[in-house]
């Protein structure tokens, strides 16, 4: 069942086989909650969030206007999802953004190595979080989830044209932060 499209699963949820959610749930949940992860949620928060997003996507499963498309309409639910929790949260102090270090480093590497490389991780996550969500979210789905310009503009409902601004925006900031990293002032 794992090689079905997404059409071919929700269809048959439809009409019955509840259980046939699970291939659903198997081929996007570790996605979605490495997009919580960075979106700045610690790794409970962001299993809750992506379960609650599972949750949604069962009961409201008819309303998903286009099954072929599946994987944006869930997605859209589970960032909803976080942009509420992460309102919720403004009083509290946010968790430290945990980036997954294959994504970022190799760390095949000795003890050095692992030690620059744990610093490199904590800037480029302190400089994450300095974004705006939408920049943020932009940044993590093109590169390290690997979703098209395309894919993120129908997952976030915005034009491509606006997608391709927040990435540009994002790594123009991106650079004004950690440039200072990578290059060194001559005087």
């Amino acid at each position: 069942m794992m090689d079905a499209s997404d059409a071919a699963i929700v269809a048959r949820v439809l009409s019955g086989h509840h259980d046939a959610f699970e291939t659903l749930v198997r081929r996007y949940q570790d996605s979605l909650v490495a997009y919580a992860r960075y979106m700045g949620f610690d790794e409970a928060t962001a299993h809750d969030l992506v379960q609650d997003g599972f949750i949604r996507a069962f009961r409201h499963l008819r309303k998903c206007g286009d099954p072929e498309r599946f994987e944006g309409w869930l997605f859209k639910i589970v960032s909803n999802l976080c942009r509420t929790a992460g309102k919720k949260r403004s009083k509290r102090q946010m968790e430290s953004l945990q980036v997954h270090q294959a994504d970022l480093v190799d760390m095949e590497a000795d003890p050095e190595q692992d030690a620059e490389a744990s610093v490199l991780r904590e800037q480029i996550r302190a400089a994450l979080e300095t974004l705006p969500d939408d920049q943020r979210e932009a940044l993590v789905l093109m590169y390290l989830q690997g979703h098209s310009v395309r894919d993120i503009a129908e997952m976030t409902q915005v034009s491509v044209s606006a997608v391709k601004m927040r990435l540009k925006r994002g790594r123009d900031a991106l650079k004004g932060e950690l440039a200072p990293l990578f290059f060194e002032e001559t005087r």
